[in-house]
């Protein structure tokens, strides 16, 4: 039987130490019939000589080399331009990953039986401790804010079976590209976080599942690629980036009675939080909450107008998808 063609698409960004494991691992697998594109998002540590000189006599893999950081998004999205018209699934990969033998034959398997899988995910443990588990799908509350399922804890097969889920994490999640051809890709005014939950969102919207697929297994370093080299813009960017694309999820997606349920109470709380932090000295922080504040604001004709595609469409309505999140976490 002919083989289903994936496309593996993986960010870099100065992840040169990553590089060498991740790619290896992939051409290692027991799944042939794949192509490797490494987008190279404007590294400074000399990752696209790394993968000239190791690579590219490498005939499954594409090495792409931008002219500057574009995010996690954008990025990826240029990637996706790259990828091969009759592959039928397309694999956003992080840099520091590495890929069990068997990881995208158990993906294929687990998607091909059903057309209506979206978007899948392999279960993804700690490359810190292999024994430990990263996540195997994520929960969202009805305000957006988004939980690990399994994270940190020992994996002892207690998420075992093939689930459907709420959202995936952008570390590794294979989108049927049909899809995305109905749908879209990921969101370019994210830059990073919270980029594959809408993404998820609007594949269940529009009549699709996301589950996990826990035979198939990625292993995660996690933080290999930090925002900021200093501290205070790190923690500046970590939640400008988070609550912004974390609202603006919320104002694309919902129906409109759940944006006046959920999100205008979250901004209302959001603005309050700010004001505490300014008060008691964590003025990084409110900064932060107060820019994405702003930039919602200034921003609302570009997220109306992304609102109505996604409205567009839709084929199912809040009270269906919000069965698969909770009313509350924390």
């Amino acid at each position: 039987m002919e083989e289903t063609r994936i496309s593996i698409i993986i960010l870099n960004y100065n992840g040169i130490k990553f590089l060498e494991n991740c790619l290896k691992s992939l051409l290692d697998s027991t799944y042939k019939d794949f192509e490797i594109i490494v987008v190279d998002n404007g590294s400074k540590d000399n990752s696209v000589n790394y993968l000239i000189k190791n690579f590219s006599n490498e005939p499954r893999m594409k090495i792409v080399p931008l002219d500057r950081n574009y995010g996690f998004a954008m990025g990826n999205n240029i990637g996706y331009r790259y990828a091969n018209p009759n592959s039928e699934f397309i694999f956003f990969l992080n840099n520091d990953t590495e890929v069990e033998r068997d990881c995208l034959e158990k993906i294929v398997k687990g998607m091909t039986h059903d057309p209506l899988i979206g978007a899948a995910q392999p279960k993804i443990r700690s490359m810190r401790n292999k024994s430990r588990i990263e996540i195997v799908g994520g929960v969202a509350d009805y305000y957006g804010r988004t939980w690990h399922r399994g994270s940190n804890e020992y994996d002892y097969g207690q998420y075992d079976s093939v689930i459907e889920t709420f959202f995936v994490l952008g570390a590794a999640i294979v989108v049927r590209r049909n899809v995305i051809e109905k749908i879209g890709l990921f969101d370019p005014t994210y830059f990073i976080y919270y980029e594959e939950t809408d993404l998820c969102w609007r594949i269940w919207l529009a009549g699709y599942k996301v589950i996990v697929i826990p035979d198939a297994i990625v292993y995660h370093y996690g933080g290999g690629t930090p925002i900021s080299k200093d501290s205070y813009s790190e923690t500046y960017l970590k939640l400008f980036y988070l609550r912004k694309n974390h609202i603006t999820s919320m104002l694309k997606n919902y129906s409109l009675p759940n944006i006046f349920k959920y999100s205008l109470p979250f901004l209302v709380m959001m603005l309050m939080t700010a004001v505490k932090w300014n008060l008691s000295g964590e003025k990084v922080k409110a900064r932060a909450y107060y820019s994405a504040l702003g930039w919602i604001f200034s921003h609302i004709g570009l997220i109306v107008s992304r609102r109505m595609f996604v409205q567009k469409i839709r084929k199912i309505p809040d009270t269906e998808l919000m069965r698969k999140m909770k009313p509350r976490i924390g």
